[in-house]
């Protein structure tokens, strides 16, 4: 069935909207008719996308368009057909957002695991992008089905139930939606958590091997110098002297920091961290015990 066998008006408007290569939902009301085009999510060749489903309505019927035909097919079931197939775009849609948050999990295990790749941050970004794409589509897709609802409401008669119960299927795969990009964010805080502590670690270790050799550098280049009068210059045993000193300066370096370290740790953060730790806890803990006392 043709078009303009079905309605008397506006075809220039509806068949642009038909020829549209890259439809958004969308619900129009024409008074003697009404045009839903809701977009459906899919995959096409392993990556996201949408393909938009065309309903033109009629009084009590319900017309479905094929792409391929370019033509019109009336729903024998009109508006119970309708909500079938309403109910299968959107239980489809579940199934690949059930998919992305398999994904995202994965990614979250091996962020936890320290199994970091070097495509790790390839797959943060492909996942955000394609959840942001989501995020728009379900808060247009929800604006155009409530819309829908409310302007076609009494002629849904006893499936009223069911439109509704899609609307708040749209709105629970949203929330799911939401869900998955904050989680995906704290990832990314993880994940730059981590990388900021291997950077401070491995300052850390050119600052501590710095430390250990600058002594040392400065040992040698004194007593490289050509003056007159320079310690050890005129001692049999000068070099061995010299370098005495530069093993004692190497250990006392390296195992100072090591005992300051110890000191720290097992020492003063136990007596000074727990103590009043644990002190502030007592203190608290009585309080309220003398608050709630029974006299």
């Amino acid at each position: 069935m043709k078009l303009e066998e079905l309605i008397d008006h506006s075809h220039d408007e509806v068949n642009e909207m038909l020829s549209a290569t890259e439809s958004f939902s969308a619900f129009e009301d024409y008074t003697d008719f009404k045009i839903l085009l809701i977009r459906r999510v899919q995959f096409e060749s392993g990556r996201l996308g949408f393909k938009s489903e065309f309903f033109l309505l009629k009084d009590k019927d319900a017309f479905y368009y094929d792409r391929g035909s370019r033509t019109f097919s009336k729903l024998s079931k009109s508006y119970i057909e309708l909500v079938r197939l309403l109910d299968e775009y959107y239980k489809n849609n579940q199934k690949i957002i059930t998919a992305y948050s398999g994904q995202v999990e994965k990614l979250e295990t091996d962020l936890f695991n320290r199994n970091l790749g070097s495509l790790f941050m390839d797959m943060w970004f492909d996942l955000k992008k394609d959840l942001s794409k989501l995020e728009n589509y379900y808060y247009r897709n929800g604006i155009v089905y409530h819309e829908f609802l409310k302007v076609m409401d009494t002629y849904f008669g006893k499936h009223k139930d069911e439109f509704k119960d899609i609307e708040d299927s749209i709105q629970f795969q949203s929330s799911n939606i939401s869900t998955l990009k904050s989680r995906l964010d704290g990832v990314h805080h993880y994940y730059d958590s981590i990388k900021s502590d291997r950077l401070n670690k491995t300052l850390l270790m050119l600052t501590i091997i710095s430390g250990v050799f600058l002594p040392l550098n400065l040992i040698v280049g004194f007593f490289g110098m050509n003056t007159s009068g320079l310690f050890f210059a005129n001692d049999p045993s000068g070099t061995e002297n010299v370098l005495l000193i530069l093993v004692v300066v190497l250990l006392v370096c390296a195992l100072g920091i090591q005992i300051l370290h110890l000191i720290d740790r097992f020492v003063l953060r136990f007596i000074l961290g727990r103590y009043n730790f644990y002190k502030n806890i007592s203190n608290r803990v009585e309080e309220l015990s003398e608050r709630f006392r029974v006299k």
